[in-house]
């Protein structure tokens, strides 16, 4: 494995929770880093994080040439996607996505994720959303695998229940959206 992955999207997304979530879940087997980068406002204003995951060690946090961008805002979009690699994977939150061409010949993957999480009653699960369908286009984590970390950060009491169950749906609705666009 080396993957060389950038999410990005303003503050309050979910960007950061998403990326120490594809951390965790590769750092039992593969070694790891997460570097997070804020703006100056946490909330609105833009926030990334690089996190690669290789087989060897690795020599430096920074992604200059990604594998993967999970992309959430269009001003991320003109920024990172510039940096993919031909044959990367470049996923996109279709909502506040529009591409340009930027991301070149690499796979462009469009989710609604924003919108999809509006209809589910929570915009807050769209970066759960975007786990469903990057893990199942990637491959890097069973179903399973991610809805224990999902009850280890969120526990099962009773009164987690309803957003721990609502994440878990949006797994599964991104996870069905990668399945819509691998066959268009």
């Amino acid at each position: 494995m080396d993957e060389r992955m950038i999410f990005s999207g303003f503050g309050g997304q979910g960007l950061m929770t998403l990326g120490k979530f594809v951390a965790e879940l590769l750092m039992h087997e593969h070694e790891v880093t997460f570097f997070p980068s804020y703006g100056t406002e946490v909330r609105g204003g833009t926030a990334y994080c690089h996190l690669c995951a290789s087989d060897s060690a690795i020599a430096s946090p920074v992604v200059e040439e990604a594998t993967v961008l999970v992309l959430m805002n269009q001003m991320s979009y003109d920024r990172f996607a510039p940096q993919v690699r031909p044959d990367g994977l470049v996923l996109v939150n279709a909502s506040m996505v529009k591409p340009t061409g930027a991301h070149g010949r690499a796979r462009l993957v469009a989710v609604d994720a924003s919108g999809l999480a509006n209809e589910m009653g929570d915009v807050r699960v769209a970066n759960m959303i975007l786990l469903g369908a990057l893990a199942r286009l990637k491959g890097f984590a069973a179903p399973d695998a991610i809805v224990r970390l999902l009850e280890k950060k969120l526990g099962t009491q009773a009164g987690k229940r309803e957003i721990l169950d609502l994440n878990k749906q949006a797994l599964e609705v991104g996870a069905a959206e990668a399945d819509r666009a691998g066959r268009t």
